[in-house]
């Protein structure tokens, strides 16, 4: 088929060249006028152009409608094939690209009616898909057998399009060619999301210099990607906080895929979970601590802030580099305020989850991320 056409474009060069010059450069004048015009039923044609604000054709909800005033008259002749068309200027209008806009990234912009659709008839405190965009998954690459699998370790959250942050203890000491960075996550059972999960090779990490492994003081560390996300609806980043923290009694939300309780009878969960809990201050919570085990001695870092405290709410054990949030006042913006940590058990009456205060490494946050983008 494409090699007849080409033979028959070549007859149609040849019969062009056995045109006399005065008949050729008389088709050239009229090629030049069609090319400038469209056929185009003759209502949308005014005052010789195309109609493209829809004067006189769209339908008012009053009366009838006659012709667009000025219009073409279908008895005029035209080069068009149809009895009814005319040939009308073409505007000088770029249509601009199909599609959705383009998406603008904004630090802490929570879905909260997920995107697209919110789905109904959760059992649980799942989220809606996409409501917190920030939200990555740590994730370690083995192998069992010849087949790679991806084996999940913690969560953590996007700050920059390249870089995550998570708990110290959750990536300290493993193999960094190992980890990868999951984004866009929801259900981790199901293939078939709205939009796609996306993965990034991770580059390296860095760990809080006075991180204390026994006991988790300072327990933050920066995640630097291969290559960076394309920010878009379901995979973007949190806002980190200003130095003064959240009074005692703001709600805020830890989100994670954790295990639904502590010990064997536990189980982690396929779709992403958010809890609502209060921030507790400091004392308070170091009062709370020294009911349980750790003793009427215990002293709370200033490296840790807390929340929950509230019966069978409570992040737990897998939620370990998760973010804890908090809605800025007046604003419909999140920052990250914590990063799930430790605790006594889960979700225990009057004994509140234990999260590293972001506040308290704001400057290291800020002074890694400048060394290497070399600023």
């Amino acid at each position: 088929m494409h090699k007849s056409f080409l033979l028959l474009g070549a007859c149609v060069l040849g019969a062009a060249l056995a045109v006399p010059r005065e008949r050729r450069q008389a088709l050239n004048s009229d090629a030049d006028f069609i090319q400038a015009c469209e056929c185009v039923p003759y209502y949308q044609c005014q005052d010789g152009e195309i109609i493209t604000d829809g004067a006189g054709l769209i339908d008012i909800r009053v009366g009838n409608r006659s012709a667009p005033a000025g219009a073409a008259s279908p008895a005029v002749s035209t080069t068009c094939e149809l009895f009814l068309d005319v040939c009308c200027r073409v505007p000088n209008v770029n249509p601009g690209p199909i599609g959705p806009p383009a998406y603008t990234a904004g630090c802490g912009r929570r879905n909260v009616e997920g995107i697209h659709a919110r789905i109904s008839g959760f059992q649980g405190n799942e989220a809606q898909f996409g409501e917190f965009p920030w939200m990555t998954a740590v994730l370690r690459t083995e192998y069992i057998g010849d087949k790679e699998v991806n084996l999940y370790v913690c969560g953590g959250s996007l700050i920059e399009d390249n870089v995550v942050l998570t708990a110290a203890h959750c990536v300290a000491g493993k193999d960094s060619t190992k980890l990868k960075i999951r984004v866009g996550e929801w259900d981790t059972q199901n293939e078939y999301e709205t939009y796609a999960h996306e993965d990034r090779q991770v580059l390296e990490y860095i760990v809080h210099p006075a991180y204390n492994q026994q006991n988790l003081q300072n327990d933050f560390a920066l995640v630097f990607l291969e290559s960076p996300f394309i920010l878009k609806p379901h995979i973007d980043t949190v806002c980190l906080p200003g130095p003064q923290p959240f009074p005692e009694g703001t709600t805020c939300f830890a989100t994670g895929w954790g295990k639904d309780k502590f010990g064997k009878e536990g189980v982690y969960q396929n779709v992403l979970k958010k809890i609502d809990l209060p921030i507790v201050d400091n004392y308070n919570c170091q009062e709370s601590l020294r009911t349980t085990r750790l003793g009427k001695y215990f002293k709370l870092d200033d490296s840790f802030m807390c929340a929950g405290g509230v019966p069978t709410k409570d992040t737990c054990t897998g939620d370990g580099g998760s973010p804890l949030v908090c809605q800025l006042p007046g604003d419909s913006s999140y920052v990250q305020v914590g990063i799930v940590a430790w605790g006594i058990g889960c979700g225990e009456d009057g004994v509140p989850g234990v999260y590293a205060d972001v506040t308290q490494a704001g400057d290291w946050i800020e002074n890694e991320i400048i060394y290497r983008r070399g600023v």
